[in-house]
């Protein structure tokens, strides 16, 4: 566990170097799939590593960068590993193939996350049918770039 914590702080590191930073310097928006909250739901929930020093690698990895919104999409666990078990268009991580109890950590994580972060994070249904979901995720983007619909 804690090789892979450190491979994926390393990859951080690199990608926000490299994509990330000059990405913002250009006054882009910038949408990542995964970012800090991953390592600390994955690793620290999920593998049982110790959270406090994964949130100080991931600020030394980040010099401290957090996002300004995490979307957090809620499902119950066996419901996603299903979608993910019949979607033949996907390719399965290793990840996915973890046990049930990885995942349920995991989405304990990122419910104990939302608590803890508060304004930063939103949870959205994912429980919903796929154009409610969107809709849902269109309204807090919106919302929170001060944008009209």
């Amino acid at each position: 566990p804690k090789t892979e914590l450190l491979l994926y702080i390393a990859s951080r590191r690199q990608h926000l170097v490299e994509k990330v930073l000059p990405a913002l310097e250009a006054g882009k928006l910038v949408i990542m799939d995964r970012f800090i909250d991953s390592s600390v739901a994955y690793q620290g929930f999920g593998r049982g590593l110790d959270i406090d020093a994964i949130d100080w690698l991931n600020h030394f990895a980040t010099d401290g960068l957090k996002p300004d919104l995490t979307l957090y999409f809620d499902i119950e666990v066996e419901e996603g590993l299903a979608r993910i078990a019949a979607n033949s268009d996907r390719e399965v991580n290793r990840l996915d193939m973890e046990g049930l109890d990885l995942h349920k950590k995991v989405r304990k994580g990122y419910l104990s996350l939302l608590d803890k972060e508060g304004n930063r994070m939103v949870k959205i249904d994912a429980s919903l049918p796929l154009e409610q979901v969107v809709e849902t995720t269109k309204a807090v983007l919106f919302d929170r770039m001060g944008l009209d619909k």
